[in-house]
């Protein structure tokens, strides 16, 4: 019995820990410029929609289809976001930023965030938790 409430209390724990640690992102949105300058809907929009992935609270790395950091030179975080802040990260590559912003501090369990790169997919847009 004994063992069995330990390995219970570690199993909360590591997902609540896990929790704390990352967000698991889905993308609602995918923009590009117009040539006005304008937001316009990505021809990458109808591919990119609904997928997730997950980015570590820690080293601002991504994990997943969509936006991944895997080839990036470095990532890093630049804040950690709060109840009055975003949690902010960027991602360098040989030519090219990456960055991402989760408005932590919104209210409820989703948080919008903003994806940006100087190459690629260009905005793009969704929800973490």
């Amino acid at each position: 019995m004994k063992l069995t409430s330990i390995a219970i209390l570690l199993l909360i724990c590591t997902n609540l820990n896990a929790a704390t640690l990352s967000y698991t992102c889905e993308v609602t949105n995918v923009y590009g410029l117009n040539d006005d300058g304008s937001l316009k809907v990505s021809g990458f929009d109808k591919g990119m929609k609904g997928s997730k992935f997950s980015v570590s609270r820690v080293t601002g790395e991504i994990i997943g289809q969509v936006v991944p950091t895997i080839v990036a030179n470095s990532t890093r975080v630049i804040n950690k976001g709060s109840s009055e802040n975003s949690f902010k990260t960027v991602a360098e590559f040989d030519e090219q930023f990456q960055i991402l912003e989760v408005q932590e501090f919104r209210k409820g369990d989703s948080k919008p965030f903003v994806s940006s790169s100087t190459g690629g997919a260009g905005i793009v847009t969704g929800l973490c938790k």
